[in-house]
């Protein structure tokens, strides 16, 4: 196994010996497995145990354990104990969260090549069929990568039933988690019933699907180059705000689809989604964005822009005439006055109000927005457009809306004041800055 072990870490261009490794282990068989072959061939192995506490003493008991080994050893050991605080929701995604995050920092600080975890190929397997049934790309179903972002898995090519002979052939201790023989995970259900039946069919099933997996890994690996290329092709830097550009006319014509195009950016924090939505304003609408994780996609003709920006959180306020009149909203001041008016000056508009209790809306403009107009109405990206407001400059521009009915355009346009038999006449004065992205 030793052999097998070594032509893996070699064959996959993984820190050979005597590398510094920082190692995952639980007190699991795979990981005190992997902790023996790493040591036998020669890495100066550095080790994390994550004590969450969920199995109350037997999680101690995994924890002496380990602590044992590492000393007969006269290994380096960084224990950290979780508290259930800090596992509250989803535990699994928590747990994976505080023990990755840890390792991040512990390889930095023990100067370590990289972080060496104990995942094997049933492991690769099931999460294989894990994703196929919630739908992915080949990005999901290559299975775990054998070395990728600083993390290496030299057991991804032996199977748990290999691993668990291995350890008592050698007299290697682990312990037993309990929890992996109960159906309370979907991994734990397709481990005990699916993959088995699976078995059934073809007792040889398992090789088949290994080599499968390999060649769905070199698939993502081509996919990877390909898509490297074409984001050197398509994405230009403007000169003017050093954000990137892609020219709407060299998009049309590339040939690529939406999916296509969604991976290209998936780099940028934009999801397959908002990546589909990114690819449909080649037919949006001017000024249109979509924004991602860290990035916002804009169209300003005959560009795509994508900025490298978080979008500021706007504030919005939403409550009664008679709240509004008692200062509820820190931007907008509104005192009665006796007839409406259509002020020159921009910061101040005229409102003709019916019922104290009618809903008050001082919010960033919408798509769908519409400001009364004539007979009719005018669609408030309209307004922007004519007033050459710039692309940049149109999420933050506010408006005033009585009832969902915009009234107000802050600094471009207001509705007339239509006075009735009823009701009151407000004055209301824009006292918040007119542009937020300062």
């Amino acid at each position: 196994m030793q052999n097998r072990f070594n032509d893996f870490v070699r064959r996959h261009g993984m820190p050979e010996p005597p590398a510094a490794l920082l190692l995952l282990v639980s007190g699991g068989v795979d990981s005190m497995v992997l902790l023996h072959l790493l040591q036998q061939a020669g890495y100066a192995v550095k080790c994390l145990h994550v004590n969450y506490g969920l199995r109350g003493q037997a999680s101690d008991l995994d924890q002496q354990l380990i602590e044992q080994v590492c000393q007969e050893l006269q290994m380096p050991l960084q224990v950290w104990r979780c508290g259930p605080e800090e596992l509250k929701g989803n535990i699994q995604l928590k747990a994976r969260e505080i023990r990755y995050g840890l390792a991040e920092k512990y390889v930095q600080e023990w100067d370590c090549e990289a972080i060496a975890t104990a995942h094997h190929l049933d492991d690769s397997l099931e999460t294989f069929w894990l994703n196929l049934v919630r739908g992915t790309g080949i990005d999901g179903i290559k299975g775990i990568s054998p070395f990728f972002a600083g993390k290496m898995r030299p057991l991804l090519w032996a199977r748990a039933e290999e691993i668990r002979a291995f350890a008592e052939e050698q007299g290697i201790p682990w312990r037993e988690d309990e929890s992996n023989a109960q159906d309370a995970y979907r991994r734990n259900v397709l481990r005990h019933h699916v993959l088995p039946q699976l078995k059934s069919w073809n007792p040889k099933w398992e090789e088949g699907f290994a080599q499968t997996l390999e060649k769905l890994q070199t698939t993502a690996d081509m996919q990877r180059v390909h898509l490297n290329r074409l984001r050197q092709q398509l994405l230009h830097e403007d000169e003017t705000t050093g954000e990137w550009k892609i020219s709407v006319l060299e998009l049309a014509g590339s040939g690529i689809n939406a999916i296509a195009f969604a991976w290209l950016l998936a780099p940028y924090g934009f999801s397959e989604a908002q990546g589909r939505q990114v690819f449909a304003l080649l037919e949006g609408e001017n000024g249109k964005r979509i924004v991602g994780a860290g990035h916002t996609a804009y169209l300003n003709m005959p560009f795509i822009f994508i900025r490298e920006q978080a979008e500021p959180e706007l504030p919005e306020w939403k409550c009664s005439v008679r709240q509004l009149m008692q200062g509820q909203c820190a931007w907008v001041k509104a005192t009665e006055c006796e007839q409406g008016r259509l002020d020159e000056n921009p910061l101040l508009c005229s409102v003709w109000v019916e019922d104290g209790d009618a809903e008050m809306e001082i919010r960033p403009w919408r798509s769908g927005d519409k400001i009364p107009f004539g007979k009719g109405s005018k669609k408030v990206s309209d307004v922007l457009n004519e007033a050459g407001v710039l692309v940049l400059d149109k999420p933050q521009r506010y408006v005033v809306a009585l009832n969902g009915i915009v009234l107000w355009v802050l600094g471009l346009r207001k509705a007339p004041c239509r006075e009735s038999n009823k009701g009151i006449c407000l004055e209301l004065r824009w006292e918040g800055p007119l542009d937020l992205r300062d």
